[in-house]
């Protein structure tokens, strides 16, 4: 149920509900701090700190040749099923590494406690897997700390 005007509701009701919004505006908050590193933002500090450690240091070398971050595949597109709406899967890996040679490097940087939170990653995954990186022979790599 979703109520738009809270005026309608009583004052206690409204004071209780508005607070809880309130925590979770602050919730939200607190969870999305970004990381800087060299200019770039990453969603977590275990990230900022694989770019430093291993990403940078090769791209100053020439080793790696192009890195984006935070790219977007479509796994499956939106559609309708007996009138049931099917949102879109999407996989988004931390770094989409390009090396010198061509190589091309999917990276997945997660702490053990959120793999374990993100219960459908491991299937987004093997879509993501099975539908980029085998038919183009990119390389993927999971760093779990």
């Amino acid at each position: 149920m979703r109520i738009d005007n809270l005026d309608c509701l009583g004052p206690t009701v409204r004071a209780a509900l508005e607070s809880q919004m309130d925590d979770r505006r602050k919730q939200t908050i607190r969870k999305k701090q970004h990381h800087t590193q060299q200019g770039n933002e990453f969603d977590s500090k275990l990230e900022a700190e694989f770019y430093a450690a291993e990403v940078l240091p090769k791209i100053r070398s020439g080793e790696i040749v192009n890195c984006e971050l935070h790219k977007t595949y479509l796994l499956l597109p939106p559609d309708k099923y007996c009138g049931i709406y099917l949102n879109k899967a999407e996989y988004t890996p931390d770094f989409v590494l390009t090396y010198r040679s061509g190589l091309v490097e999917i990276v997945e940087v997660k702490s053990k406690a959120v793999r374990r939170l993100q219960q459908s990653y491991v299937y987004r995954r093997r879509l993501f897997i099975d539908k980029y990186a085998r038919p183009n022979g990119w390389k993927f790599r999971e760093v779990i700390v």
